[in-house]
């Protein structure tokens, strides 16, 4: 059934990206997700329908209009409840967008796991959409009012985002609670030795007492960022907003393509203290050691979802700046066989090799014993779908969390049998540097 769909599409002169960050902060108290790809900003806005799995995985949850519904999952995977889901929303046309938990890999696997707040997978097919391009923006939806209220407002300019919200930020201590870290590290290595797995990422959450104003955090970190992806999240109680440096995935059109970053210094300094860095990067066993078998391993996983002879590695190694931080990256890319669809090379493929570590299985269960709290939407996915053959998952780094109980920054570091607990302790606290200057404190609650 064809569904009527308004879309309307005017010029505009200004920042874009303060732009998306004032829509954010007009319609703030409704579901939304932002996206950014390549320059362009997609956002969806308001709840057409939802689907919510919760975070033991048992029950699933259908929320469209004023109607909500929840039943037991049963022996359903999540998988093909997402696959129902998107089919049936992807008919009024649009795009979805959604966020994938860390601990959707382990009930994806049978495994058990701490079970935390947020769901371990939520989809949102929203309202309206904005498009936002290099001299024009789109308004689309299947309701035709509001889609020409947004497109009045903000083609008659009535959307400002107040910049006086950006001089409150909330300094997080980001180097607390060092020893612990280094006691987990040292466990880890110890696990290591004993062949229990060869690569683990290693992670520490630092707390922040303020409420975070999420489109202010969006504003000030995107202008002094270049990542791989940004994006932006409110959607069933739970936000975050971060700058990916990776994708765990992107297929389209059968091409499937996978960039794991693995190695970091710091970018922070004069341009020669960061050239030196750099070069640093480029010449470190232990660096080069993790960043090696972690494209082997994505070739490997690449090898279960796609037609055999049609894997290739488009960039090998190359140093890719990430705001204040710099990694070794790849691509590694393969054609989907034709058995294959975008949901089951996501569940090969997530979480990521360099958020997880070798073997993923092995080092997804390390996770569970060696890090003291859930990760929650860290190191998991934001995800976007154009169509039933088009899915992107960011990696969900360089990111802050908020729910109604909490509020957070986090990050890691991959563990080797050459790592030294100082260093990945460092290599933490400059991955946390990359995100806490931004974090901007909600003034109004």
């Amino acid at each position: 059934m064809t569904v009527d769909r308004t879309s309307i599409t005017f010029t505009f002169r200004g920042d874009a990206l303060e732009k998306v960050a004032a829509v954010l902060a007009q319609f703030s108290h409704e579901d939304y997700f932002a996206y950014e790809r390549e320059g362009e900003w997609f956002i969806g806005l308001g709840n057409r329908s939802t689907l919510l799995i919760d975070p033991q995985g048992k029950t699933v949850t259908t929320i469209t209009g004023s109607q909500e519904n929840s039943r037991s999952m049963g022996q359903t995977s999540i998988s093909d409840l997402a696959r129902e889901f998107v089919r049936t929303n992807l008919k009024a046309g649009g795009k979805i967008f959604g966020q994938a938990g860390f601990n959707f890999a382990s009930r994806l696997r049978g495994k058990d796991f701490k079970a935390g707040q947020w769901p371990l997978l939520s989809l949102l097919a929203p309202t309206t959409e904005l498009t936002f391009r290099r001299d024009e923006i789109t308004v689309a939806g299947v309701d035709n009012g509001r889609a020409r209220q947004l497109h009045d407002l903000i083609q008659s300019d009535q959307v400002h985002f107040d910049k006086s919200l950006l001089g409150s930020t909330a300094q997080p201590n980001t180097e607390e609670n060092p020893e612990e870290y280094m006691s987990r590290v040292e466990q880890a290595l110890l696990e290591i030795n004993e062949g229990c797995y060869t690569k683990v990422i290693v992670s520490r959450a630092v707390n922040i007492q303020s409420r975070i104003n999420m489109p202010a955090t969006l504003l000030l970190g995107r202008r002094a960022k270049n990542p791989a992806r940004s994006f932006s999240l409110n959607h069933a109680g739970f936000q975050a907003t971060g700058f990916s440096p990776e994708l765990v995935m992107s297929a389209k059109q059968g091409r499937v393509i996978t960039e794991p970053l693995a190695g970091t210094r710091s970018r922070k300094g004069s341009p020669a203290e960061v050239e030196k860095l750099r070069q640093e990067l480029l010449n470190d066993p232990k660096e080069i050691v993790e960043h090696v078998i972690s494209v082997r391993e994505a070739v490997e996983e690449l090898n279960r979802l796609c037609v055999p002879g049609s894997i290739n590695i488009d960039d090998f190694m190359s140093v890719r700046p990430r705001g204040a931080v710099q990694h070794l990256g790849s691509r590694v890319a393969g054609r989907l066989s034709n058995d294959k669809d975008i949901w089951d090379a996501f569940e090969v493929l997530f979480p990521s090799i360099t958020a997880s570590g070798i073997p993923k299985d092995a080092a997804i269960q390390a996770i569970q014993r060696l890090e003291p709290q859930t990760r929650e939407l860290y190191s998991g996915a934001v995800i976007m779908i154009e169509d039933e053959e088009s899915l992107e998952a960011a990696l969900v780094l360089r990111s802050v969390f908020q729910d109604t109980t909490r509020r957070w920054i986090q990050a890691g570091a991959g563990v080797i049998a050459q790592s030294n607990p100082e260093r990945e302790l460092r290599e933490t606290c400059e991955k946390l540097a990359s995100v806490a200057p931004f974090v901007v404190v909600d003034s109004e609650r």
